[in-house]
């Protein structure tokens, strides 16, 4: 008889000290939760055709009556903005023709979008208001990533507004129906300064994120992309899981199975991308999680002028994300 088991994808959290409630701008469009789940464009005849637009949106990374973030986004046109980006997801040998809108106030420069593997290279420049058509071949299958900058910085040194401007590119092998998860890490952050940032995963924090429910014994895959500013040890209560490849955003090695390690950890670096197979042997409930201390252990208490309303959710949640599984 099979079982349920039920993983709590508890990845990142939200600190209290970054749910201070900026100044009304209702005008703004709520920025969708992105499960990575459903591809971006129209793909047909070998091509996907895909209209991708920079925007200013409304970030609430706990519920909609809770704290939220005025932030920078990519939009597929016609659609909300979305945390992370729309999904580009091809097989191989699918030529990919993109138009790309900037509709930020500022310009940005993007990466990413181009065949892969290559180089990061100096990024596609837009000007407020400008669109550019850009066409290409997916590439070699792999999970890559695509990201942009409004400061001209690179992902450690990307500030506020534009530090959720990050989405998942994945190239599949031709005639393979692709059966995973995508997990794509943020961290929102302002001046650099720890305690003022927010963490999340697909959109969301703890304990907002995902959970996910599998039977025992069915193997499970799954994909993830770190575009933030910082490295995360990733760690798996339960059950070893095996490393299937690794990559930098712009190249990827798929390992043979020879050199497809165990671990229960794996360290993914700012701008890295991992996959990983594993299989629930038995029913329970277990997290996902950064095992990094100072992603795990308790804030010190906000400032005073830091501090959530007292209506917001996140006033009676803890400082930090200590947790087991169980």
């Amino acid at each position: 008889m099979r079982h349920h088991s039920c993983i709590g994808l508890a990845v990142l959290l939200l600190f209290p000290a970054a749910c201070a409630w900026p100044a009304e701008n209702s005008a703004l469009p709520t920025v969708a939760t992105n499960d990575n789940r459903t591809p971006a464009g129209s793909l047909g005849n070998g091509t996907l055709n895909l209209r991708l637009e920079l925007r200013p949106g409304r970030w609430y990374p706990e519920s909609e009556q809770g704290p939220y973030r005025d932030v920078y986004a990519f939009a597929e046109e016609g659609h909300a903005p979305q945390s992370s980006g729309p999904l580009l997801r091809v097989p191989q040998g699918t030529r990919i023709h993109v138009s790309i809108r900037n509709a930020l106030p500022i310009a940005a420069r993007i990466y990413g979008l181009h065949s892969h593997p290559a180089s990061a290279g100096d990024g596609l420049r837009l000007a407020p208001g400008e669109t550019q058509q850009l066409e290409f071949l997916a590439g070699d299958p792999g999970t890559y990533l695509y990201w942009a900058t409004t400061s001209d910085s690179n992902l450690e040194q990307r500030d506020d507004a534009e530090t959720l401007l990050s989405g998942a590119f994945v190239v599949d092998p031709p005639g393979i129906v692709p059966r995973d998860r995508i997990f794509v890490i943020s961290i929102w952050t302002k001046g650099r300064v720890v305690s003022d940032e927010v963490l999340s995963i697909n959109g969301k924090s703890w304990p907002y994120t995902e959970r996910l429910t599998y039977k025992a014994g069915d193997a499970t895959h799954w994909r993830v992309l770190n575009p933030s500013a910082s490295g995360h040890a990733m760690h798996l209560h339960g059950f070893y899981f095996k490393v299937d490849g690794v990559g930098d955003g712009e190249h990827y090695d798929r390992y043979s199975e020879e050199q497809r390690r165990l671990a229960v950890t794996e360290h993914i670096a700012i701008g890295h991308t991992f996959d990983m197979t594993w299989t629930p042997e038995r029913a329970g409930n277990w997290l996902f999680h950064c095992h990094m201390v100072s992603h795990i252990s308790t804030e010190p208490a906000p400032s005073e002028d830091a501090k959530a309303p007292a209506h917001s959710p996140s006033a009676e949640l803890n400082h930090g994300m200590g947790m087991t599984g169980w």
